[in-house]
């Protein structure tokens, strides 16, 4: 159910169950200051202070619609001009509801019928704790007066300090109803009496849903005495006496709206494994969000009634409830869609067609996060006049900081205008112009508008300054041509400004040596250069120029891949290339590394590295076809670009080494460490990389093309945008790793063990994860598992809900724990699996075969098993609660001890 809604309502859904009809009770809930005009704050502002006002004492509402409106209090007593008393009235009327209540300061039973003078106080609780009851008192076990309280280490029998005034207690054994304005827990029999019948009857044929003959007062909160005989209209006076801190009285109307609710019904996607078979429909749509088509005959508005206002005297602050149903057609609401929220002032009620359109804008992929900023077409016209608190603050500071700098540019005019005036010249010609005043704050309903036309602006601006520098580029470059410089054409310059290529220049080394050669080069001359000496002398500035290096090191290092990649050397003998070659041979045979040459794009083909330490260094695009790199370590080197085509890397340490858009054919890399190494589309063809090590590596986009990476071991890894074929896992050993949007059809997992990992949109159909272990793994959004095999795997606890898993094969699984709720599993085959506490609920096991599965304690709730095989099946304690079966099912030798069986489910009318 996708909620549209302004950000100052608050809205709650709930389903419930009556007379074998499943209903979708709605709250909207407004929250407002009392004794002022009208008007909405947030709620986001409204939880917290609810939820810190109310504690224990109970919920704002339960999402259900009551028998008639009401009003409830939570606050104290405050005895006028806070000046201390034993005794203070305190009255509340809403409309024509009113009601007087007697707060007293601690009072202790000194014999049957005498009790101690109350205690001066200057605020009271207006609690249940603090009202006639007791631990045995059922009407309210919260409070005090019946039975013996502990007070000052001693045991005594202490006196309500809220009573009705009417009923005062008189004596020690006085029972009188417990007096207050707050909600009454739904646990005492002031509401259990109103819940009906739970007899047999209602067991075997209204379970879950309440007794036929309900009250439905039993879902008023208040007590009776605050009760309406109608609903709440809107606009009805209110009266606080005695119960705000510094107002004896606190007057005010309620706000003159009206809430509304509209919904759109779906026919289709809320029956068993209907959500997963919509979900593998869209993903294989694959079309972009197309244009809401919604129309306006489709929304059905829900009639609401102001039932619920709870007031907060103290805090100057209510929060109106209104409440209203509809039937639907499951239990869990899903065959709605969508719930418009909003609100409207009596006397400016909007059409439906109003709130269409609204719709329709909110939902629209271009302009709805525009839409979205403007509340004003769900919200009554003054709703947003309320008084800023917290964030909301925020626009008040940017206009006062907008003042203060109009100001100090006011005073500098004016500054300027005297100095001009002192030269004896005119300001008005010769001054500067008067500062503009600062715009006003734009509004809210202007807000689309403004984000639409800046995103309008920027486009605009984007491209005339793309085409200005396409303008100057050119002009530049022809009058290169024109001029006729050798080696500075338009070419060069074009080749320039695509990029930096190849590894960075700066050298610290290279730096101080060429200092020492001008020093060498002053001094064979007759004079000393002081500035370059004391250069050379400076350890702080050498040490800058050793960090900088460093820094240019690591960001080559990190971002290698993401530059245009470095032109190779052309593979023909040259003297160049075998003196390269000559060189890298040279350093290897020595045991010496690399790290202060540059072998980018070398031709190193067909050599014999073999434990070669090649660590730190550059090979950008460099060409290694051929070449044995057995055992080498390559850790933080840079292969971005580089071509390694039937190179042998088996042993090879890879870690913090950049080989993004490396390409990998016909290779050979077990048991390389690749661990926090940069993939970032590479491509891996045909190549072994069993037993390899990928923890945190970054594998955006690679492609693994017929890979064998048997046991390969990763955790902590991302996998995303990748292009995976024929790619073999087996017995590979995955934690924590989330794989998001991939393609793994047909590949084999078998034996792997996957531990805290997530699938995320993956297409895994006839992925082999036969004998594999799944610790707290959890397939997301929508992963296509159609005719995946799970045979002999452990899944417990696995998240399957919603997955389409049509012809899967839990042969001898472990499902125990694992959900599966709404899941498509029509012909799966769940032989001998042990699947106990194991949730189908609104799954589709339609021919699925489930023989001599264990089901011991699972749930099947709305479940369809329409020709399904439970033969021999351990059902003891199941949920079959409303499932779908046929004359098909085949039950025989079945285990059905204690399987739960009602309400059954019931065909619904077309």
């Amino acid at each position: 159910m996708k909620v549209i809604k302004p950000s100052k309502l608050g809205v709650l859904t709930r389903g419930f169950e009556h007379q074998r009809k499943f209903h979708m009770g709605v709250s909207v809930l407004a929250f407002v200051p009392l004794g002022s005009a009208p008007s909405l704050l947030p709620e986001a502002a409204m939880w917290p202070f609810t939820g810190q006002r109310l504690g224990a004492e109970g919920a704002l509402d339960a999402g259900i619609p009551k028998a008639r409106g009401e009003f409830l209090i939570n606050g104290s007593a405050y005895t006028p001009g806070a000046v201390p008393a034993p005794t203070c009235n305190v009255r509340a009327q809403v409309g024509p509801v009113a009601k007087t209540l007697r707060a007293s300061g601690e009072r202790v039973w000194l014999s049957g019928r005498q009790s101690s003078e109350p205690s001066a106080f200057t605020a009271m609780r207006l609690s249940w704790a603090n009202a006639y009851g007791g631990p045995d008192y059922a009407k309210n076990p919260l409070g005090k007066g019946n039975g013996l309280s502990v007070l000052h280490g001693q045991e005594v029998q202490l006196l309500p300090n809220i009573e009705d005034p009417r009923a005062l207690v008189q004596s020690a054994r006085d029972t009188p109803e417990p007096a207050g304005f707050g909600p009454i827990d739904l646990s005492w029999p002031q509401r259990t009496s109103l819940a009906g019948t739970h007899d047999q009857h209602w067991l075997e044929n209204l379970f879950p849903g309440f007794a036929a003959d309900i009250d439905w007062s039993f879902f008023n909160l208040a007590p009776v005495d605050q009760q309406a005989e109608q609903f709440w209209t809107g606009g009805e006076s209110y009266e606080f006496v005695n119960l705000h801190p510094s107002q004896p009285v606190l007057r005010g109307q309620l706000p003159r709206w009206h809430a509304r609710v509209f919904v759109r019904r779906v026919t289709e996607g809320f029956g068993p494994g209907a959500m997963a078979r919509l979900k593998l429909a869209a993903k294989q749509d694959d079309a972009p969000p197309a244009k809401p088509q919604i129309q306006d005959h489709e929304l059905e508005e829900v009639p609401l009634r102001l039932q619920t206002l709870w007031f907060f005297p103290d805090a100057e602050r209510a929060v109106l409830i209104w409440q209203g149903s509809l039937q639907v057609r499951t239990d869990d609401c899903t065959d709605i869609s969508h719930l418009l929220i909003a609100a409207d002032d009596h006397e400016q009620v909007r059409p439906r067609e109003h709130y269409g359109t609204v719709l329709r804008q909110r939902l629209d992929p271009e302009i709805g996060p525009l839409a979205a900023l403007d509340d004003s077409p769900l919200l009554p016209a003054l709703a947003d006049a309320g008084p800023p608190i917290t964030a909301e603050a925020m626009p008040a500071r940017e206009g006062l900081l907008e003042a203060n700098l109009h100001a100090k540019r006011t005073r500098e005019f004016e500054a300027a205008r005297a100095l001009v005036a002192a030269h004896g010249l005119d300001p008005d010609i010769h001054g500067p112009p008067k500062p503009e005043p600062p715009p006003p704050p734009p509004r809210p309903e202007d807000m689309p508008a403004l984000a639409a036309k800046a995103i309008a602006d920027a486009k605009q601006q984007e491209q005339e300054l793309r085409a200005e520098v396409a303008e100057k580029q050119a002009k530049i470059g022809a009058e290169l041509d024109e001029a006729g410089v050798d080696g500075l054409d338009s070419k060069t310059l074009e080749e320039e400004l695509a990029g930096t290529t190849g590894p960075p220049t700066f050298s610290a080394k290279a730096n101080r040596a060429m200092l020492e050669a001008v020093t060498i080069e002053c001094r064979a001359q007759g004079w000393i250069n002081d500035e370059i000496e004391a250069m050379l002398a400076d350890r702080e500035l050498e040490e800058s120029w050793i960090a900088a290096e460093a820094q240019a090191r690591d960001a080559y290092r990190s971002s290698a891949h993401n530059q245009p990649p470095a032109p190779p050397i052309p593979p023909t003998p040259t003297i160049e290339v075998e003196a390269t070659r000559a060189r890298l041979l040279e350093r290897v045979a020595a045991g010496e590394g690399i790290r202060d040459l540059d072998f980018t794009g070398a031709d190193l083909r067909n050599m014999d590295l073999r434990g070669a330490d090649l660590s730190d260094g550059w090979l950008e695009s460099a060409q290694l076809d051929g070449s044995d790199l057995s055992g080498a370590k390559l850790d933080e080197a840079v292969l971005a670009h580089a071509s390694l085509v039937g190179v042998k890397l088996d042993g090879a340490t890879a870690c913090k080494a950049n080989l993004g858009k490396a390409r990998v054919t016909d290779s050979s890399a077990v048991g390389v460490d690749f661990s926090d190494a940069i993939l970032h589309a590479a491509v891996f063809t045909r190549t072994g990389l069993q037993r390899a090590n990928l923890t945190r590596a970054d594998l955006v986009g690679v492609t693994l093309d017929t890979v064998d990476a048997s046991e390969l071991v990763a955790s902590e890894l991302l996998i995303s945008e990748a292009t995976l074929s024929a790619l073999s896992l087996v017995g590979a050993a995955l934690e924590r790793c989330v794989l998001v949007g991939l393609e793994l059809g047909g590949a084999d997992l078998s034996l792997a063990k996957l531990t805290r990992c997530a699938f995320v949109n993956c297409d895994l159909r006839k992925v082999n994860f036969s004998q594999a272990h799944f610790n707290s793994v959890a397939f997301v959004e929508t992963c296509i598992l159609t005719q995946a095999r799970f045979v002999g795997a452990q899944l417990p606890g696995c998240n399957l809900r919603e997955m389409p898993l049509d012809g899967a094969d839990f042969t001898q699984a472990n499902l125990d724990r694992a959900d599966l709720s709404g899941a498509a599993l029509h012909g799966a085959v769940f032989y001998r699996v042990s699947a106990r506490e194991a949730r189908f609920d609104k799954a589709d096991l339609g021919g699925a075969s489930l023989l001599a599965a264990n089901l011991m304690g699972a749930s099947f709730m709305n479940a369809s098993i329409c020709g399904a095989d439970l033969r021999g099946a351990n059902l003891f304690g199941a949920d079959m609660a409303r499932v779908r079966s046929d004359d098909g099912v085949r039950l025989d030798q079945a285990l059905l001890t204690k399987v739960r069986i009602h309400p059954k489910h019931v065909q619904e009318v077309p």
